[in-house]
C-alpha cells in the first residue's frame, strides 16, 4: 500500500512539473507601433504606458525613433519592463558595420534587466552576395554582442521582408557565424508568412528554436499568404484565419522559455481596441495552456 501511495504521490509531482513547464507565463510585451501608431494612441508617453499597464501587458518595446532612456526610466517607475529595443544595422560598402551607438548607452541602463536588442539588417553592396556579407555583419555584431553581455544583454537578427536577412534559414546561418551565447534570432510570424509562406513552419521553428530570444506574434489569415498584404497579416491577435495559437503552443511544447511581442503595425482600428482584444486573447491563449 505505501508502494502505491508513493507512486501516486511521485506521478502528481512530475504531473505539477510538467503543467508548469508548460504555463504561458513568458513575458508577453506590446511593440512599439502599438501604442504610438495606430488610430487614437495616446500622444503622451504616460498615457501610453498607464493604457498598457492597465490592460496588463509586461512592458513596451523601444525603438530607435525614440528616447529609449527616457521611455525605460519611465516604464521602470511604473513597475514595467522595456524588454526589447528596435535597432537598425547596415553594412557599409567599405565592409564596415554602421548603427547608432547611443545603443550603447541604453544597454548599460538596462544592465541585469534582460534586455534584448533586435537588430534588422540593411546593405547596399552587399545585398545579394551574403557569402561576402555574412562574414563581413558577423564581425560587426560579435563587437556588440560582446559590449551586451557585459550587461546581460541579448542581441537577435530580426528577419524582414526586403532587408538583408529575410528567412529564417538565412538569420538563423549569420547567427550561427557569429557565434556567441548571447546572439539570437527573432522568429517574425508576419515577415514569416509573407516571405516564405506557412507551409512547414514547424520544422523551420524547431530547428531555429535553441536560438530565438523573441516571437513576434499577431492575428493573420491563412492562405497563399505570400500575396497577401500587410492588412491580412497583420491584425489584432485572436482575428483572421490563420491559427496563432498553434504557434505559441508548438513553441511553449518544444520548451520555449523567451518572450513574446505584440505586432500592431499598420493596424486600421482603435490602439486601445486592439491592445484590449489581443491582451484577451493572450488570456485565452494562457487558460487553455493551463
Amino acid at each position: 500500500m505505501k508502494k502505491v501511495i508513493t507512486v501516486i504521490i511521485l506521478l502528481n509531482v512530475i504531473g505539477n512539473q510538467l503543467s508548469a513547464q508548460e504555463a504561458l507565463n513568458n513575458t508577453f510585451y506590446a511593440f512599439n507601433n502599438c501604442v504610438r501608431t495606430l488610430p487614437g494612441a495616446p500622444e503622451m508617453l504616460d498615457d501610453q504606458i498607464k493604457l498598457i499597464n492597465e490592460l496588463g501587458y509586461d512592458g513596451i518595446a523601444g525603438h530607435h525613433s525614440q528616447d529609449n532612456l527616457v521611455l525605460l526610466k519611465a516604464l521602470e517607475k511604473a513597475g514595467l519592463e522595456m524588454p526589447e529595443v528596435y535597432w537598425p544595422v547596415k553594412l557599409l560598402d567599405s565592409g564596415d558595420v554602421s548603427y547608432d551607438g547611443s545603443i550603447h548607452e541604453i544597454i548599460k541602463k538596462a544592465s541585469d534587466k534582460d534586455l534584448l536588442v533586435t537588430l534588422v539588417l540593411s546593405t547596399d553592396k552587399y545585398m545579394n552576395h551574403p557569402e561576402q556579407g555574412d562574414p563581413l555583419f558577423a564581425k560587426g555584431l560579435q563587437e556588440l554582442a560582446d559590449y551586451a553581455a557585459k550587461y546581460n544583454a541579448k542581441i537577435a537578427v530580426y528577419p524582414h521582408v526586403n532587408n538583408y536577412c529575410e528567412t529564417v534559414e538565412h538569420t538563423l546561418g549569420l547567427v550561427k557565424m557569429i557565434d556567441r551565447a548571447n546572439a539570437g534570432v527573432v522568429f517574425n510570424l508576419c515577415h514569416f508568412l509573407k516571405v516564405e509562406g506557412a507551409a512547414g513552419w514547424q520544422v523551420k521553428v524547431k530547428e531555429a528554436l535553441p536560438y530565438i530570444y523573441m516571437v513576434s506574434i499577431n492575428g493573420a489569415d491563412e492562405g497563399n499568404t505570400q500575396e497577401m498584404d500587410w492588412d491580412q497579416l497583420i491584425q489584432p491577435l485572436g482575428e483572421g484565419s490563420f491559427n496563432t495559437f498553434e504557434v505559441v503552443k508548438f513553441l511553449k511544447d518544444h520548451g520555449y522559455k523567451e518572450k513574446f511581442g505584440l505586432q500592431c503595425y499598420n493596424i486600421d482600428q482603435d490602439c486601445e481596441l486592439v491592445l484590449r482584444k489581443s491582451m484577451e486573447t493572450w488570456e485565452q491563449y494562457q487558460e487553455k495552456m493551463d
